[in-house]
């Protein structure tokens, strides 16, 4: 466990390889749509109380201070909404040791995902336009008797480093030849006493068959 990741918990033989996080850019688009909303609604309050006669009768208060308030609640809102997204970026890891990938993501309560390298299947890079342009794309991980993709290591400056850095720990797993758990038990094997005591009662059986075939 390091200082920066005071939520990871390693086994005793386990170390960490790669770390990382997804990238800032991705809440342009939220920033953006908040952006144009919080001017629309400035605009039309500016609208409403300099071209739009109101009815004072109409409101319980001063008629361009309620159109006022409701322009900062718009505004106010587009804000959180901002801020909420930056704060799901920096409370997303991603850490990937020699034997598992870690995702830990929440900003009021925390969720960890882990997957074991040694069930990884298949790794697949998906980048958009905009990710070939300016390197950043997802890595999706397909483990052991999945149908599609367990687990997404998204919106990752230079994610070819994390699919290399994952890729060379699972031929390390393959070469080990042995899951997180240790080998699996070998299943039907008989040691020499046993096999002694069945090659036994096999010359028994024989030399009671042919004695009745004898007295046959």
């Amino acid at each position: 466990m390091t200082e920066e990741h005071e939520w990871l918990s390693l086994d005793p033989d386990e170390s960490v390889v790669w770390t990382g996080q997804p990238r800032v850019w991705r809440i342009v688009g939220t920033a953006a749509g908040a952006a144009v909303l919080s001017i629309l609604a400035l605009a039309g309050a500016v609208f409403v109380t300099t071209q739009v006669t109101l009815d004072p009768a109409d409101f319980p208060a001063s008629p361009g201070l309620v159109v006022w308030a409701v322009a900062a609640l718009v505004v106010a809102s587009q804000v959180a909404t901002v801020v909420w997204a930056y704060l799901t970026v920096e409370h997303t890891d991603y850490v990937l040791t020699d034997r598992r990938i870690y995702l830990k993501t929440g900003v009021v309560s925390e969720t960890v995902t882990t997957v074991g390298v040694d069930r990884v299947q298949n790794t697949t890079l998906r980048k958009d336009v905009t990710g070939n342009l300016f390197d950043y794309g997802t890595v999706a991980v397909s483990t052991a008797g999945s149908g599609g993709a367990d687990l997404a290591i998204s919106d990752l400056d230079d994610p070819e480093a994390f699919r290399d850095a994952l890729q060379e720990q699972v031929r390390a797993a393959d070469e080990r030849g042995t899951g997180e758990d240790g080998p699996a038990p070998a299943t039907g094997a008989l040691d020499d006493a046993t096999v002694e005591a069945l090659l036994a009662e096999a010359r028994q059986l024989r030399a009671v068959a042919e004695r009745m075939e004898e007295s046959a």
